[in-house]
Parts: C-alpha cells; sequence; structure tokens
C-alpha cells in the first residue's frame, strides 16, 4: 500500500510539475466550424515572437519590487507569452492553415517553424524550443521578413506579434520608427488581405502605445493583453477573431479622433468658446470634448450615484442655456475584466446618463448620443489592471461628454 501511495503522490507531481493536469482547456471550436456557424476566412498565419532581454523579467519586477530574474519556475514575461502562444495553437479548431513562428532577439530574427501545413503538435515543440533571452528587440526586421515569409502563400494573412513592446531604458532597443516603416510597408503589400494582431506581455505604458500604434496603421489591427486570454472562453473569442479575419475594431469604433479641442465646463462663457471651437473644426470626425467634471461609477456598476447625478443638475442646465447643442455621452471602464464585458458596461454607462438628462432633466432624446469605448482610450494607463480599486482604475470608470461637430 506504501509503494503504491508513494507512486501515485509521484504521479500526481509530475502532472502538476511538467503537465499541468490539463490546467488549461481550449474551448472546442471545431462543431462551430461543421456547423458554419464560424467561417473560416484566414488561410495563413504567422507568430512573431519576442525572446529579448526584456521578456525575462518578472511581472514583480515590473511592478519595480525585485531585479530581473533566472529563476525556474519564476512568472517571466517569457513564460507567459510561451503559454499564450500554447494555448492559442491548442484552441485552434481542426481547419486547414499554413502556419509559421518566427523569433527575434539581439539583431536577429530566425524561422523556426514553417511556412508549413499547420502540425499543432510539432508547432507547439518548436514554442517550448524558445529559451534564452537575450539583448535587443529587433522588431521591424522581423516584421519585414515576415512579410517575405507569407509572400508565396495566397489567400488571406495573420501576423501575430507577442511581445511587451517596450524599450529598455539606456539602451537602442525597439527602435519604433524602424518598426512603423516596417509593418508600413508590409500593409502597403497585402492591404485587405492582412490582419496584425498585437499581444501585449506586461503593462508598460510604451508597449501598451506602441502595440496600439501598431494596429492603428494598417488596413486590420487588433491588440489585447495577454492577461485578458487566459481563460478558454477568452481565448476561444481571440482565435475565432483569427480565423475569422474580425480585426478592424479601431476603425469601428474610431476610438481616437484624429484632432479635439478640451473646453472646460468651468471657463468664463464656456459655450462661446466651445462653439468658436466647433466652427474652426468642420473636418469628419473630429470633436470638442466639453469637459464637464466626469461622471463616474461603481466597479462593475452602470447605476448613477447620487453625487454623479448632482453632476448631472449641474450639466442639465447648461444644455438648457444652449438648445442647439448636441451631446453624444462616451462610457468607459477600466481595464479589469474581458474586452467584450467592458464593451457592452461601458455603453450601459454612457445610456444611464442619456436617460438621466432625458427623465429628470428633459432633454430632448434627438439632441443625445451615445457610444461605448470599452477600455479604450483611458483617463489612465492602468499599471496593475488586477487591482481593481486603484487611483487609475477609478478615474477609468467613468462617462464624459463630447460635442460633436455637425
Amino acid at each position: 500500500m506504501r509503494r503504491i501511495g508513494y507512486g501515485l503522490i509521484f504521479l500526481m507531481m509530475f502532472c502538476v510539475l511538467f503537465i499541468s493536469c490539463a490546467s488549461f482547456r481550449p474551448v472546442d471550436l471545431n462543431p462551430q466550424i461543421s456547423s458554419g456557424q464560424l467561417v473560416q476566412k484566414m488561410d495563413n498565419f504567422i507568430v512573431l515572437f519576442d525572446k529579448s532581454a526584456s521578456m525575462g523579467l518578472s511581472k514583480k519586477t515590473e511592478m519595480g519590487v525585485d531585479p530581473m530574474s533566472g529563476k525556474v519556475g519564476e512568472a517571466t514575461r517569457l513564460i507567459l507569452a510561451k503559454d499564450t502562444t500554447k494555448n492559442m495553437i491548442a484552441t485552434i479548431p481542426e481547419i486547414r492553415l499554413n502556419a509559421g513562428l518566427r523569433t527575434f532577439w539581439y539583431e536577429e530574427t530566425a524561422l523556426i517553424y514553417g511556412m508549413k501545413s499547420l502540425v499543432k503538435e510539432d508547432y507547439t515543440k518548436a514554442i517550448n524550443s524558445i529559451e534564452n533571452v537575450n539583448h535587443r528587440t529587433p522588431m521591424g526586421k522581423a516584421i519585414t521578413e515576415a512579410g517575405n515569409d507569407l509572400k508565396s502563400w495566397g489567400g488571406n494573412s495573420a501576423i501575430i506579434i507577442v511581445s511587451d513592446f517596450s524599450e529598455t531604458p539606456g539602451i537602442d532597443d525597439i527602435r519604433p520608427a524602424s518598426v512603423m516603416e516596417a509593418i508600413t510597408k508590409v500593409n502597403a503589400d497585402y492591404g485587405e488581405k492582412l490582419c496584425v494582431y498585437a499581444i501585449q506581455v506586461g503593462y508598460t505604458l510604451d508597449g501598451k502605445e506602441l502595440s496600439e500604434q501598431i494596429v492603428q496603421n494598417v488596413k486590420g489591427g487588433y491588440n489585447v493583453n495577454a492577461d485578458k486570454l487566459v481563460t478558454p472562453a477568452a481565448m476561444a473569442a481571440f482565435v475565432k477573431k483569427v480565423i475569422t479575419g474580425n480585426c478592424s475594431r479601431y476603425q469601428e469604433l474610431a476610438a481616437k479622433p484624429k484632432e479635439k479641442v478640451v473646453v472646460l465646463a468651468t471657463e468664463p462663457m464656456v459655450w462661446e468658446k466651445v462653439f468658436d471651437a466647433m466652427s474652426e473644426m468642420k473636418a469628419e470626425n473630429k470633436v470638442v470634448i466639453l469637459a464637464f467634471e466626469d461622471v463616474h461609477f461603481d466597479f462593475d456598476k452602470s447605476t448613477l450615484k447620487p453625487e454623479a447625478q448632482t453632476i448631472l443638475k449641474k450639466n442639465i442646465q447648461l444644455l438648457k442655456d444652449n438648445p442647439k447643442a448636441r451631446i453624444r455621452i462616451a462610457g468607459y471602464t477600466s481595464a479589469s475584466g474581458t474586452e467584450a464585458y467592458n464593451q457592452k458596461l461601458s455603453e450601459r454607462r454612457a445610456k444611464a446618463v442619456q436617460e438621466y438628462l432625458i427623465n429628470e432633466g428633459s432633454i430632448a432624446p434627438d439632441r443625445l448620443s451615445t457610444i461605448g469605448y470599452g477600455e479604450t482610450n483611458p483617463a489612465m494607463h492602468e499599471a496593475a489592471p488586477k487591482e481593481l480599486y486603484s487611483k487609475a482604475a477609478k478615474a477609468n470608470m467613468r462617462a464624459l461628454f463630447e460635442i460633436t461637430v455637425q
């Protein structure tokens, strides 16, 4: 009995340490493919995998607690990136895809799988072989080579970049200008046949900005943080985007107008300034932001708090005094939670403000419209999205007013 007991204990330890006991159980998307509910439009994909020095940093390091660590089992960005990529491969249904895996580090980039038909087991082995983080981040070179890798393959293609997208201070590292030059060239070559997906590992602000800049400067682009893909359901939603070629998030939301003017509601002659600004901004998609005091919400709520109602009562009078103004109410959320959930929550918050202005303030409905931006374009960058009640998170649980240019 004792031998059996020791054997079982050893087996369990092996399972936990080396197999993780199937801790990630991918959603089976094959029934959706078979039924026609999920339609494949992507033919080829290549993952560009960052193995530069900053990918050896731990989450603790990111918060400024400990130095670079190489300890076995440390939750480094590299380990998170490998897990995310393996989970993506495991979730892809049994469809015909051509695939590639290209690493980049120092001044080098290497194709370690493909381009060839996707065999999940072989692709996963290639991911597992990625070790030894080293030196700089030649992302621009990797993007250029990915464009070349895809040239001989017809149909629609996806480039998936897995990186922290971050500069190492004091080092001529990622070179954003060369990254943007490369992505612009690849986009020009492929146009509508290319989707670019950026998966950021870690939460550096410069990394977030570069990942967003990349996907906003291609025909079809989409970016997400790796922490948003840890559940099977979230990863399944991402894989669906990839295989169906759904990559137009920024074009659909128009989350960042090219130009805006901010007018403080507390300034003297506020509406005169607003209308002067509007008269100078006749081009499409340009807005004037009337900076009332933002209406804030509790975590995961779209119910107006008493203090929010007090703020809105002040705004109602301003709206009544200026009956020609047309207002768009923009809702936002903190970064915690899934992207899809946050999008809906931001829309509910904007609707709550709209309904209050109509019902309590008798503002004509045709003067008001709403938009939900979800977690995009935050008021403050959230370095630690899992801290639900941080100052940055609270700042992003809000709604504000945009005056649309007519």
